[in-house]
Order: C-alpha cells, then structure tokens, then sequence
C-alpha cells in the first residue's frame, strides 16, 4: 500500500490535490494520510511513515507557501507529480439558529484568510481574525465546540459540509482565479533504495 500524507485534515484542499494526483499518476491502493501541515509530512516522510508527501507550494494571491518552502528547505525531495487547483473558499458558522450578528471571529488557514482578506473586510468588518493550522481543522473545531460560536470558520465547500456547518457566504476569494499549486513529494533517498 501506497502512503501519501498530506497537509491538513479531511475536507482540506491538500486532500483534494492528493486524490487528484493520485488519479492523475493513475496510482492504485493509495492510504491518505492526514498531517495537518507541511512539516508534519516532511518530518513523516523523513520517518519513513509515508511514502509520499503532498503540499502547497504557491497560491497565486498570497504567494509563496512559506511553510512548505521553511519545511523542505535543506531535504533533498524529488517531484513526482504536480497540480494546480482553482481554490474557492466559504464561509461557515456552527448552525442555522445563531444569527449572523452574534459572529464576532473567522478562523481559518492564515492564507485562507489572506485569499478573503478585502471581502471579509468590506462584507464582514465586524469579524476578528483568529489564525489557525488548517481550514479542514477550523470546521471540526468549530462543529466540536473548540470554537466557540461566536465564531464562524473558512474552509472549502465539502470541509464545512462534512461537519454538518450552517454556510453563510460562498466563493468569498478576493480574486475569483485563486489557484494554488500543490507537488507530490518524495525523499530523494527513498526514491534510490
């Protein structure tokens, strides 16, 4: 079995980009692995926990992902596949009952929320930003009630669906051709044994 680990949790868009590749390089018997961010999978990989590593390594709105590019600096990686995505992000809060005006933080990704920052800013200035490790991590947070609901969270469609969130806004990126692109990692000593 193939071991492919990847940034965030379930419903994050290095998930998607994982699954994409994987049909892309037409791979069978693939186990996705969840690490949350870029130098779990690096530090996994380096482990021999999984065999491949997917990450964001730009996004045409923020830039660099300084992550990833901190994560892999000085590991001697080998590409073994890459896609861009287009990247739409929503906005969620906990359920239908709490009125939009109780809403006081967004939580995300710190680059989901510089892909919203001018809409978040004009449409919702009430809200407070509040960084968190994954936009996957901030809807399970949010639905457990780790965030507390007052808080409303930015994620993918399906992230905030799988958590059975209440959505409030959709397609809120500042630039509608948010694209963010994604490599499959692997070690280069793994890839020569």
């Amino acid at each position: 079995m193939i071991k492919i680990g990847y940034q965030g949790i379930e419903g994050s868009n290095a998930q998607q980009a994982a699954k994409d590749l994987v049909e892309k390089l037409n791979l069978k018997d693939v186990e996705y692995v969840p690490l949350v961010d870029s130098p779990h999978v690096i530090n996994a990989m380096k482990r021999g926990q999984i065999d491949y590593g997917v990450c964001a390594v730009y996004n045409s709105a923020a830039g660099m992902v300084l992550e990833t590019f901190f994560a892999t600096n000085g590991v001697e990686l080998l590409i073994r596949g890459e896609t861009t995505m287009t990247i739409h992000h929503c906005l969620f809060k906990k359920n239908p009952d709490i009125p939009d005006e109780h809403i006081k933080y967004v939580a995300s990704h710190v680059l989901a929320l510089k892909q919203c920052e001018n809409h978040l800013k004009y449409e919702y200035p009430q809200l407070r930003k509040i960084e968190v490790e994954d936009t996957g991590t901030a809807a399970r947070d949010l639905a457990e009630g780790i965030l507390s609901d007052d808080h409303a969270i930015l994620c993918r469609k399906n992230g905030g669906e799988i958590f059975n969130l209440c959505l409030m806004d959709e397609n809120i990126e500042d630039f509608k051709d948010n694209r963010t692109h994604f490599c499959l990692f692997q070690l280069k000593e793994a890839a020569e044994q």
